[in-house]
């Protein structure tokens, strides 16, 4: 019989064999017995196959819900972080591209593993050059020893460095660097390199040394400034000190260079001012120091020798300076004032021997300028006086202690007076009265000129407003305008406001203006006066025959006057050259329309050797000092007293009646002003009596 082989193993426990005839029911129902409990045993264990299975399919499926949505959000949060990642890389590279800094990278034997693309934009070297190779300051980069040693203290004991400045040079460009780096280590400590940024910092490099070059050197000429001088002259003194020798310090300061300054305009005296500064080096030995100390002023230093050797270097930078030149095509001589002082006679710091040079250069120019002159005790205090001068000035007229004197204008054949001349005079607290010999010239070398020049046209206006509110008809007023105002923009400006504010007529007023200043610029001269023609102010031209006038220049100028300077005066009639000059002086004039004023006539001779060349006017202390106002209207009183007298009882008769000067460009000589008349004669005499 064919039965499944776990039946028969269970037919065999019992005992039965299944081809055996004789086997009792017995047997056969315990069989049926096993037979039905292992169905069940069967059904319970299928059943709880079943139910496993279902519980850990349900497991299952939930476990992989679970995954996948683990799996889900990583693979967002990879994704999230992967494109931050990209952006933040994109962004480096964007900073990068626009920052002058690079990042580079090197191992533990200091080999480049990474230079960014920045070091090829900042000095133009592709990084490629570099990966691969060590570095090697003194072959590619030059560094100063004190930063390379820094640097390598650092880098040994893999401590961080910041700023290491170092040049790399190519194709005959130099780029100056600075880098920065921090060692590199692994989770275990162990050093595996440096990392770090660069940068070209060409550009600031350049700047400081441009700051440093501008701390000790003049911006104009290149020459040592005072800093840089002052520093030397400690050095020198200390030498002098140690070998027993002498060292001196040579002040120059340029004659009269504000009035090419002012004439010309600032670019021109710019240009004087580096002629020199070139003069200077090429005549002075190369172990000699000169700088510029100020606008005019050089200084020169100059060690060994004696005091015979000083002076002579000192008359050779003279004689250099006062070589011609032109400027704005025109011709200049140009001198110079040189002051000395030695070490130690005359100072032992620096300071002290700047200041005696400087006091001694003062002193040269006060004696006639174009001189050499050496420091002296006597000296200082005089310069002291001079400082203490400058100080009083300076709140003279806030003090109300300038005035102006008159000095009269006198017709030479008449006798009358045509006019009168304005002269400052500083009545000092102390000192009493100033004379302008004695503080123009400061006034000019300390910017003071102007606002006293201003001072001078209100204060003129002013005292004929008064003598106009008073009855009296004044002669005009000549005013001098020096080189300084008359190049100020606002000359025209400032002499209109004086002559409205007093209700002044222009015809009243007369400008004077010397030779010199007309030809430093005649164009611009021309210009200026054309106004103030056109406004109807009066024009002489002062010290003529002194200057280099160009005869072309003075027939386009709208003068109406010149006045013979009183060098050629004083050697009249005796002087031979002098008579020569005054008589072509006159004639010209005449032939041009002018008047002629002749200034200082001291004597009886000069003043009829005038009358018989034909000179209009005569100006000097033989006709009358400068005086103030009240003086001046009695000398007018008694000029008119003496005139009618000599004339006839009627004063009326001395002189026409009023009318308006004549312009020269109409051709017609002016005639005297009117001085005469009872009226005015009684109103004189009521004036002086107040």
């Amino acid at each position: 019989m064919q039965l499944h082989h776990l039946l028969r193993r269970q037919l065999k426990r019992l005992g039965i064999d299944v081809d055996a005839p004789d086997t009792p029911p017995g047997v056969w129902r315990q069989l049926l017995q096993r037979v039905s409990r292992a169905y069940e045993e069967s059904d319970q264990e299928r059943y709880l196959l079943e139910h496993s299975q279902n519980i850990a399919s349900q497991e299952t499926a939930s476990l992989h819900e679970t995954v996948r949505a683990h799996r889900d959000e990583l693979e967002a949060h990879v994704e999230e972080r992967t494109n931050a990642l990209r952006i933040s890389e994109s962004r480096m590279q964007s900073l990068l591209s626009l920052s002058a800094d690079w990042i580079w990278e090197h191992d533990e034997n200091r080999i480049f593993t990474y230079v960014s693309e920045g070091f090829e934009r900042a000095v133009g070297i592709a990084p490629a050059q570099f990966i691969g190779k060590e570095t090697s300051f003194g072959r590619d980069f030059s560094a100063p020893q004190e930063g390379l040693d820094a640097y390598r203290a650092c880098v040994s004991a893999r401590l961080p460095f910041r700023d290491l400045p170092y040049v790399i040079e190519r194709a005959g460009v130099r780029r100056h660097l600075r880098i920065s780096g921090e060692p590199v280590f692994d989770p275990s400590g162990v050093y595996l390199g440096y990392r770090g940024v660069g940068r070209d910092v060409t550009q600031t490099v350049l700047a400081e040394q441009k700051v440093q070059q501008l701390a000790k050197y003049d911006g104009l000429t290149g020459l040592p400034n005072r800093t840089m001088f002052l520093a030397e002259l400690e050095r020198a003194i200390v030498r002098a000190q140690r070998r027993k020798e002498i060292c001196a310090v040579c002040y120059i300061d340029l004659d009269r260079f504000k009035t090419i300054n002012d004439t010309l305009g600032h670019d021109a005296g710019d240009d004087l001012i580096k002629v020199m500064a070139q003069r200077l080096r090429a005549t002075l030995r190369s172990t000699d120091l000169v700088a510029r100390l100020a606008a005019d002023e050089y200084v020169v230093l100059l060690e060994g020798g004696d005091a015979v050797d000083v002076g002579r270097v000192a008359q050779k930078i003279l004689a250099v300076i006062g070589n011609p030149l032109t400027l704005r095509d025109v011709n200049f001589l140009v001198t110079a004032s040189i002051g000395i002082a030695r070490y130690p006679d005359d100072g032992t710091s620096s300071a002290t021997l700047l200041k005696n040079a400087d006091s001694a250069m003062v002193l040269a120019k006060e004696h006639g300028k174009n001189e050499v002159q050496f420091y002296t005790a006597e000296l200082a205090q005089k310069v002291a006086q001079q400082f203490a001068l400058e100080s009083d000035l300076r709140r003279a007229w806030e003090r109300q202690e300038l005035t102006l004197h008159y000095q009269p204008r006198v017709d030479i054949v008449h006798g009358t007076v045509r006019s009168v001349e304005a002269l400052l005079r500083w009545v000092h607290p102390l000192r009493g009265t100033v004379l302008p010999g004695e503080f123009i010239s400061i006034a000019e070398e300390r910017g003071l000129i102007v606002p006293i020049g201003q001072w001078v046209m209100q204060e003129a206006c002013r005292q004929l407003r008064a003598w106009h509110d008073e009855g009296i008809v004044p002669p005009p007023v000549a005013i001098n305008l020096s080189a300084k105002q008359f190049a100020s923009e606002s000359l025209v400006e400032d002499l209109t406001d004086a002559l409205v504010h007093y209700d002044v007529s222009p015809a009243e007023l007369e400008v004077e203006l010397t030779e010199s200043v007309l030809m430093a610029e005649p164009e611009r001269a021309n210009e200026v006066l054309r106004r103030l023609h056109a406004m109807g102010v009066r024009i002489a031209i002062d010290d003529f025959g002194t200057g280099y006038s160009s005869l072309a220049y003075l027939k386009r100028f709208p003068a109406h006057t010149v006045k013979i300077d009183r060098s050629f005066v004083g050697g009249l009639p005796q002087d031979k050259d002098d008579m020569a000059i005054t008589r072509a002086v006159i004639a010209m004039a005449h032939s041009l329309g002018l008047d002629v004023v002749a200034e200082g006539v001291e004597s009886v001779d000069q003043l009829d050797t005038l009358r018989e060349l034909g000179c209009d006017e005569a100006q000097g202390y033989l006709l009358g000092r400068p005086m103030p106002p009240k003086e001046l209207l009695a000398h007018l009183a008694m000029q008119l007293h003496i005139v009618g007298a000599q004339r006839g009882p009627d004063p009326a008769a001395v002189l026409p009646s009023p009318a308006p000067r004549a312009s020269v460009a109409d051709g017609v000589r002016p005639s005297a002003l009117p001085l005469a008349g009872e009226a005015l004669w009684q109103k004189v005499k009521a004036h002086l009596a107040r």
